[in-house]
């Protein structure tokens, strides 16, 4: 049994890469993708590098790490955020902007992603939170993804549990991911 499964992850290494889910997977492509096609430098263990050779390390830490990746707050902690040997924080540099760490560079990306993801569902799907909150809700699991103030979205539990939170704004059947066309 041992050695069949030994043959399949050989013959189709793709098996054993990243944990990230399905609804994650895309967030994740984007940043690489993102990456790849930025024209600001990224700068690793006091080098530069442009976006292709960037995305391409950050790439290989994904694979190296993918037991430990659970989300795409995970990748970009530890794919794109330092160094594992010299523990120096990568950085990014655009034309005209001031340096900063890739991390936060990346977090407002996803952010951004995952906002124009959240509006392009249609606005009839969509259920806004309105007083009063809930203050009791079932355990059923059915996802929803939430508008968040501020403008971010989360995936949570249920349309219950997500407008008994206070900085939920509005919700839409299914996880965030399910508005990709």
């Amino acid at each position: 049994m041992v050695k069949y499964l030994m043959l399949v992850l050989f013959v189709f290494p793709a098996i054993a890469l990243a944990d990230v889910t399905g609804k994650q997977e895309d967030e994740v492509e984007h940043l690489l993708d993102f990456v790849k096609k930025t024209e600001c430098l990224i700068t690793r263990n006091s080098t530069e590098h442009k976006g292709e050779s960037a995305a391409e390390h950050i790439r290989k830490k994904y694979d190296y790490f993918s037991d430990d990746i659970k989300s795409a707050e995970d990748f970009i902690e530890y794919s794109a955020t330092k160094s594992t040997l010299s523990g120096q924080y990568y950085t990014v540099s655009c034309a005209g902007k001031k340096a900063t760490k890739t991390k936060d560079w990346l977090l407002a990306e996803l952010k951004r992603y995952r906002e124009v993801v959240l509006k392009e569902a249609p606005p009839s799907e969509i259920t806004i939170c309105t007083e009063p909150r809930p203050q009791i809700c079932t355990r059923e699991y059915v996802p929803v993804c939430a508008s968040l103030k501020g403008g971010s979205a989360k995936t949570m539990p249920s349309g219950c549990s997500a407008c008994s939170k206070s900085d939920v704004v509005s919700y839409k059947a299914g996880e965030c991911q399910v508005f990709f066309n």
